[in-house]
C-alpha cells in the first residue's frame, strides 16, 4: 500500500512504504560500509597531511559520499521499480552522453592521459563511466524483458543489445578505460544469457570479440607492460612490478590477525594509491586474514543474496535488473580482489563501497537501492500466494 501517492508524482515515481525491508542486504551493505570508512582514513591520513595539510581531507570526502549514498539508497529502494521501466530509454541517453562530456575542453578532467572525469563546482567532479554501467543495466533489463521469445531471433533479440553494449565500452575505452570496458562488456553479456538469448549467438560473439579485446589490450605499450609485470614482477621489482610485489608484501606483513589498524607501513608511499586501488591491500596487512576472510564473505553473503532475489521474483524485469546489478558489484569486487593479491594483471578499478570514490559510491549505493526495492516486491509476491 503506497503510503504517498498523488496525482503529481504518479507519472514519475511513487514512493512506498518502508515494511519488508531485507536487513540481511542491509546490514551487509552497512557492515562493508564502515569497514571502507575505517580503510579510507588509514590508508589515506599521511598522503592527505602531506598534500592537503588535513589526514582526513580524504576520509571527509568519503564520509559525505557514504551520507548521499545512503540517502540515495533509501530513496530508490521506495521508488516503484516500473519507474525505471519507463526512463530507461533517456537514462541509457544521459548515460551516452556524458560519457562525451568528458572530451569536451573545460569540462572534461584529464588526469594522466585519461579522460574519465567531468569537473563540476567547489573542487568535485564525477565518473560518468560510473553512471553509463548503472544506465545500461537498466536499459537492457527492460529491454530484454520486454522482448519475450523474439529474444531468440538475432535481429530482434541479439543485435539491438549487442550494439548497446559495443557502444558503452566503445565510449569507454576512448577515455581510455580498459578494465571498466572488460566489466561493462562481461555484464553485458551475462545479461543477455540470463534473459534467454541464444548461445550460439553469445558464443559467436564472443569468439569474435577475442581478437579485437587482444589487440586492444595489447597495442598499448603500457598495457603490455603491465600484462609483463603480472607474469613476473619481480623482473622489475623497482619499476613495473613495485606494486604489485608491495601488495604482495602488505599482505605477508598482515599475516593472520594484522599489525593493526592505523600502523601498516605500506600505505606510507609504497603501495601507490593505498586508498583506492589497492585498498585491500592495506586491510590484508592492518587486519591480517581475518580482515580478508571477512570482507570477501561479506561480498559473498551480498551477492549470493542478490542472485537469490534476481531468482526469487517473478519479474522478467525486476530478475534482469537484480542480476545485473549484482553482477556489476560482484565483478568489479573480484577483479580488484584479485589485482591486489597478484592474480589478475593490474586494473584501475575500485573495490565497490570500500575504496575512496565518491561517484562509485553513490552509483554502487543506488543500485544497491533497488535492490532493496526488488526484496521488497519479492515479500509482496508471496503475501499474495493463496
Amino acid at each position: 500500500m503506497s503510503i504517498l501517492d498523488t496525482t503529481a508524482m504518479s507519472r514519475t515515481f511513487t514512493l512506498r512504504g518502508a515494511p519488508g525491508v531485507d536487513l540481511l542486504v542491509l546490514i551487509v551493505v552497512c557492515i562493508i560500509l564502515a569497514v571502507g570508512i575505517v580503510m579510507v582514513t588509514s590508508a589515506s591520513y599521511i598522503i592527505a597531511l602531506g598534500k592537503f595539510g588535513d589526514g582526513f581531507y580524504y576520509a571527509k570526502k568519503q564520509a559525505l559520499a557514504v551520507v548521499i549514498g545512503l540517502g540515495v539508497m533509501y530513496l530508490f529502494s521506495m521508488i516503484r521499480l516500473s519507474f525505471w521501466g519507463r526512463v530507461a530509454g533517456p537514462l541509457m541517453g544521459l548515460g551516452l552522453v556524458l560519457l562525451l562530456l568528458v572530451f569536451v575542453p573545460g569540462l572534461g578532467v584529464e588526469m594522466g592521459g585519461s579522460h574519465r572525469w567531468i569537473r563540476l563546482p567547489f573542487g568535485f567532479s564525477v565518473q560518468p563511466s560510473e553512471f553509463a554501467k548503472f544506465a545500461m543495466i537498466v536499459f537492457l533489463a527492460h529491454s530484454l524483458a520486454k522482448k519475450g521469445d523474439a529474444l531468440r531471433d538475432f535481429a530482434v533479440g541479439f543485435l539491438p543489445h549487442i550494439l548497446v553494449i559495443g557502444t558503452v565500452a566503445f565510449l569507454v575505452l576512448l577515455q581510455p578505460d580498459f578494465g571498466s570496458a572488460v566489466i561493462v562488456t562481461v555484464v553485458g553479456l551475462l545479461m543477455l544469457f540470463v534473459a534467454g538469448v541464444r548461445l550460439r549467438h553469445l558464443l559467436t560473439c564472443a569468439i569474435a570479440a577475442v581478437p579485437f579485446l587482444v589487440y586492444i589490450a595489447f597495442r598499448a605499450p603500457y598495457r603490455v607492460a603491465r600484462w609483463q609485470n603480472f607474469m613476473d614482477p619481480w623482473a622489475d621489482p623497482l619499476h613495473g612490478g613495485f606494486q604489485v610485489i608491495q601488495s604482495l608484501v602488505a599482505f605477508g606483513c598482515g599475516g593472520a590477525w594484522g599489525v593493526g589498524i592505523g600502523n601498516g607501513m605500506q600505505k606510507l608511499y609504497y603501495i601507490p594509491q593505498p586508498h583506492s586501488d589497492f585498498i585491500f591491500a592495506v586491510v590484508g596487512e592492518e587486519l591480517g586474514l581475518f580482515g580478508v576472510l571477512l570482507l570477501m564473505g561479506l561480498f559473498y553473503v551480498l551477492i549470493c543474496r542478490g542472485l537469490v532475489l534476481s531468482i526469487k521474483t517473478q519479474d522478467r524485469f525486476q530478475r534482469l535488473l537484480a542480476f545485473g546489478i549484482t553482477a556489476l558489484i560482484g565483478l568489479q569486487a573480484m577483479i580488484n580482489m584479485g589485482v591486489t593479491m597478484g592474480l589478475l594483471p593490474t586494473k584501475g578499478l575500485p573495490l565497490p563501497l570500500v575504496s575512496l570514490g565518491g561517484t562509485s559510491l553513490i552509483i554502487n549505493l543506488a543500485g544497491l537501492g533497488i535492490l532493496l526495492a526488488v526484496a521488497r516486491s519479492c515479500e509482496s509476491e508471496e503475501e499474495g500466494k493463496p
